[in-house]
Order: C-alpha cells, then structure tokens, then sequence
C-alpha cells in the first residue's frame, strides 16, 4: 500500500469515528464539590476530574460510579486547596449548599474566572427544576442534555406499563437515620417525582422541607397500615438488629413485607431518578413473584 492509499484510509478512519469519540477530545475540565452534580455530569457524558468526599459518594450515590481517575477534593464543606490549584479546572459549578464554599476557593481555581450556581433543589416545581438544571449544566460544559432527558423519560414510561397491578397500593418511601427516626419523602422530592412517573401512589401527603423530606419516628409508621414501605440504604449498621427487637417494629402492619433497596442518591438528579425507577420497579415485581423476607 502506497503513501497515499495509507493517508485515504485515516481519513476514512477519522470520518467514520462516532460523535462522542470526536468530542472527548475537546471535553472540558469540570470538577464540583455537588454529588447531584457530578452524577448528572457523568449522565451527560462528562466525566468530573474532582469531585469532594469521593468515598462517601460511593456509598451514597453509588451509581453513576467515579472513575478511579477522579480526585478526591476532601471533605465538600473543606475541599483541599492545593488540589484545587494543582488541577486547573476550567467549570466549577456547585449548587446553594456548596456555592459559598466554591466562591472562597475561586483564588485557588485558575483559568475559572467564575463559581457557576446549578441549582437542581429550590423552590417551584421539583421536575421541572431537574429539567432545568440539567439544560443549565449541560449549556454550561457544552454537550447536549437532550440524550439523558430523554433515556429517563423512556425508562419511567417503560417501567410505568409494567407497575400498573401495584397502583392501588400507596407506597412509604423512608431512610433510616437510626433505628427510631426516619426521612419520608414527599411529592417534592426525587422519590415523590418518581412515583408520579410511574403511577404510583405516594402515600406521604403531609408537609415536606425545601429537600422533599419530613422527619419523622418509628411510632408514626402505625399511620400508614395500607402502605408498602419502601426502605432506601445505606442506614447505620445496626437499625436491622435493633428491630427485630423492637416490639413496635414487630407490630407494625407494613413491618411484615417492606422493600429494601440499594443505596440511591435520594437528592440526587436525572441519573439517580432512573435508577430509583427500575430498583422500584424490579423490587415490587420479585417481591410479589417471591415472598419471602425482606432482605436487610
């Protein structure tokens, strides 16, 4: 094969490499002190080269997982300063809770000019909201949201077809603090949005705080007689033995079959949605197909 032939088939090669492989080329250095979103930004297709408190991601969030290139920037309230200049990042795009954080490191963050506010929990509608911070954060890094919006939309509308015999059942969808307090989350939450998408009962309609959740103790579970409870991990390691000693727990009507599932970022956003969506969906299907006892 002469010069020349070899030159034609690199361009052909070049040609023919798909859309994505093109861009990562050019894809921005974006790090963020926020797990709702570094998980959108690896939804998107934008892997974060820092994130803060990696670990404790990995047992919050879970999925979409870090890749193990990614920094650890240190606790998300006190990010490592130095780590933050040696990387020179060019998008740092936090939410309220991390904004002023972000905008007292900005002298250590060279070439970014300026902390970018993505707000995913505020006031207003809750979905739309995610919509919105998901366009605002995907403009801001320069890719297309449109993929991942659309990806959750078929899931929930694929797992909603599925669901339609557990409709008439509301469901409590709780986390553990410890083995007598819990969070119950609302119609404002990434819980509550869920169950919408799929056509599901929530069976909390009380008052919810800006995050979605009301606090609540175990006691007030006797409330809720009809409801399947839906428990989300992670929870302290010692909430499955203190209850199966504990004789409320033990009288509890929704005690008898509750869903356990993995651990889901809860005030997570469009990739934490999906996978709340199918763990619902794929739990409640093995459970009526399975009974048996919850698995702890």
């Amino acid at each position: 094969m002469n010069i020349r032939a070899v030159f034609f088939s690199l361009q052909l090669m070049l040609i023919s490499l798909p859309s994505f492989a093109m861009q990562s080329v050019a894809m921005p250095k974006v790090a963020t002190l926020d797990w709702t979103i570094a998980e959108t930004l690896l939804g998107l297709g934008v892997t974060p080269v820092a994130v803060g408190d990696k670990q404790s991601y990995q047992n919050w969030v879970s999925k979409p997982a870090l890749p193990q290139s990614a920094v650890d920037l240190g606790t998300r309230l006190q990010p490592n300063k130095e780590l933050l200049a040696q990387l020179e990042i060019e998008h740092f795009p936090n939410g309220d809770m991390y904004f002023a954080t972000a905008q007292a490191n900005l002298p250590y963050l060279s070439p970014v000019k300026a902390v970018e506010r993505v707000n995913f929990y505020q006031a207003g509608d809750f979905w739309q909201n995610q919509l919105n911070a998901t366009r605002q954060l995907a403009q801001n890094v320069g890719v297309d949201p449109q993929p991942l919006i659309s990806e959750t939309e078929a899931i929930f509308a694929a797992h909603k077809a599925q669901l339609a015999p557990f409709q008439p059942r509301p469901l409590l969808i709780v986390q553990f603090i410890d083995a007598r307090h819990l969070r119950v989350y609302g119609e404002q939450s990434l819980p509550g949005a869920v169950l919408s998408h799929l056509g599901l009962q929530n069976a909390w309609q009380q008052a919810v705080n800006l995050w979605g959740f009301s606090q609540i103790s175990l006691n007030q579970l006797a409330q809720f007689p009809n409801a399947k409870l839906v428990v989300i991990k992670p929870y302290p390691q010692n909430v499955p033995t203190e209850l199966a000693n504990n004789s409320l727990w033990k009288q509890l009507p929704l005690a008898k079959d509750p869903l356990i599932l993995p651990a889901i970022w809860t005030f997570g956003a469009l990739p934490s949605a999906q996978r709340l969506a199918v763990a619902l969906s794929q739990g409640l299907q093995n459970a009526h197909n399975q009974q048996g006892e919850a698995q702890w």
